[in-house]
């Protein structure tokens, strides 16, 4: 048990690495989520010691692509709603869950919102002020922070 460590395992690793650190005292789940680095995505799970406040940071590499990882739910009752959070907001399906309802009505098709890669349709609709002005005097077009130009159209 470290403070501020990551403790980085494999996927095949990931129960067994918190189970372990479970049975040295780091036995609640105090959050699950992922971090989207635009070249891979990790999940991190945040165990603490209850008596002691000690905890443990664990973290794990998933594909991509196909974005899959053990569920921690049989283990540690507390990560169920945490797992369903980072499911629907990075697109991660976590194996072994007993539940997957959604915690927003997003529909299937929509991208997952806080991965990298999904458009931010919200800063595409909405006038972006001086735009009107800018393109009166024939400046170079500026996009909105975090607005990508394919996801523009050049209406």
């Amino acid at each position: 048990m470290t403070n501020g460590m990551v403790h980085l395992v494999s996927a095949d690793e990931w129960v067994q690495a918190c189970r372990t650190l479970a049975d040295q005292g780091t036995d609640v789940a105090d959050w699950l989520t992922a971090i989207d680095t635009a070249g891979s995505l990790m999940v991190l799970a945040h165990l603490v010691c209850p008596g002691t406040g000690e905890s443990a940071l664990i973290g794990c590499h998933v594909d991509s692509e196909s974005p899959q990882i053990a569920s921690l739910t049989p283990y540690f009752a507390g990560v169920d709603w945490h797992e369903r959070e980072t499911s629907e907001m990075f697109g991660i399906e976590f194996i072994g869950r007993a539940s997957t309802d959604p915690l927003l009505l997003r529909t299937a098709e929509d991208p997952p919102p806080l991965r990298k890669r999904s458009p931010l349709p919200a800063r595409v609709e909405t006038p972006w002020p001086g735009r009107e002005e800018s393109e009166k005097k024939r400046r170079r077009r500026k996009l909105p922070p975090g607005v990508r130009e394919e996801w523009v159209s050049d209406e």
